[in-house]
């Protein structure tokens, strides 16, 4: 018997004036914000580095690597621990600052809107951006943001000083 996805477990992450769509699985956890370690040098959407499970991952704004202002924090922040998209990578967890707990999200046909990828410039950490509702909902190239994260992190890592 052929089975056909309907949907996609998906979990709807609010960040600072913009909403990220990722797949259930993209997010290892979800902790409390906590004050960062320190990065020396690095572009500014690396905000620091963590200490979770015992190994330094860094944490970054993923409303800068898209191309929008920095976050400026606040009450409600949280930090989600991504999984690693690409199993040969050195990288295997790294963060992003949300504005609030990432909740589930079903996306099916009806659900999502159309693509709006050809009405925004985006940058190539951006698969797609979609409308659903009144909001709209950016689809991340979690590949190419892993792969720009892992880059930078290899030679500042060393470089991270507790704040």
């Amino acid at each position: 018997m052929n089975a056909v996805v309907e949907s996609v477990r998906s979990l709807w992450v609010p960040l600072e004036g913009v909403n990220l769509l990722l797949p259930n699985v993209a997010i290892a956890e979800v902790i409390n914000y906590q004050p960062l370690d320190m990065i020396q040098s690095g572009p500014d959407w690396l905000l620091g580095g963590l200490l979770w499970r015992e190994k330094q991952i860094p944490i970054i704004s993923m409303e800068r690597l898209c191309g929008f202002s920095l976050p400026q924090g606040g009450r409600g922040a949280r930090i989600s621990i991504m999984n690693s998209v690409m199993p040969e990578s050195e990288l295997s967890f790294y963060a992003m600052v949300t504005t609030g707990i990432p909740r589930l999200f079903s996306a099916d046909e009806d659900a999502l809107g159309p693509s709006l990828m050809a009405t925004n410039n985006l940058p190539e950490t951006v698969a797609d951006s979609v409308q659903i509702g009144s909001e709209q909902a950016l689809i991340p190239n979690l590949e190419v943001v892993q792969t720009v994260v892992s880059e930078v992190w290899k030679g500042l890592s060393d470089q991270v000083s507790r704040g």
